[in-house]
């Protein structure tokens, strides 16, 4: 699976419209040229940060260090904090896909990411816990998928993500409710991480189209 490389941030007040018209005549299209391909577009319906997420995908680190190392990016990110505040970014690495897989386009869905720190001194009591009951249980439940678990290499305010995706927000709730769900998680949030923290996404409109951070 590609890298992902994940930009955050709100929009200032009364430059709505300019910032569409920007995101959409040059933003999207010019890092498609770039080689930073958009894959996904999100809004933080609950939990803490900037409330729009840009996800663009690239095949390598090398690839997507020479993307951002360009004059282009580095000027089509000048002209986003025109329109932008609260700007973050962060790369993330897959640890679960197999050979040749990409991170799909994904539209009118919703995810559950969870956000922790591995205690450095449980990292083989951690990785054999995701192993053997953490996924396992998660992957048993019919109405969500595990689409990846994320190493944050730079960036972010978190070692890990645990992204879950599903088809209707009120499954996020029959989760909460999942004896297993809960079960698994206090045993990683007490014993195994630190910095637990989790936050609702939904995609926006259409990403790839005008509009495309709008509800």
């Amino acid at each position: 699976m590609s890298l992902l490389f994940t930009q955050d941030w709100d929009v200032i007040q009364g430059q709505e419209d300019a910032y569409e018209q920007f995101v959409t005549d040059r933003f999207i299209p010019q890092c498609d040229r770039l080689g930073l391909s958009s894959v996904g577009g999100f809004y933080v319906q609950v939990g803490v940060g900037p409330k729009i997420i840009s996800i663009k995908s690239a095949p390598s680190l090398a690839d997507l260090s020479k993307a951002m190392g360009s004059r282009e990016f580095r000027e089509l990110k000048l002209g986003l904090r025109r329109y932008v505040i609260n700007y973050s970014s962060k790369i993330l690495e897959p640890t679960l896909a197999t050979a040749g897989e990409t991170y799909a386009i994904q539209k009118g869905v919703w995810k559950y990411n969870i956000y922790f720190d591995v205690r450095p001194e449980m990292r083989s009591e951690f990785s054999r816990f995701m192993e053997t009951t953490y996924l396992p249980t998660l992957r048993a439940v019919d109405y969500l998928q595990v689409t990846e678990c994320w190493n944050v290499l730079i960036g972010g305010f978190s070692e890990m993500i645990v992204e879950l995706t599903f088809q209707d927000p009120v499954d996020i709730g029959r989760m909460f409710d999942h004896s297993g769900f809960r079960e698994i998680t206090y045993h990683l949030d007490r014993d195994l991480v630190r910095n637990y923290k989790s936050r609702i996404l939904r995609t926006t409109e259409r990403f790839d189209e005008p509009k495309w951070f709008r509800l």
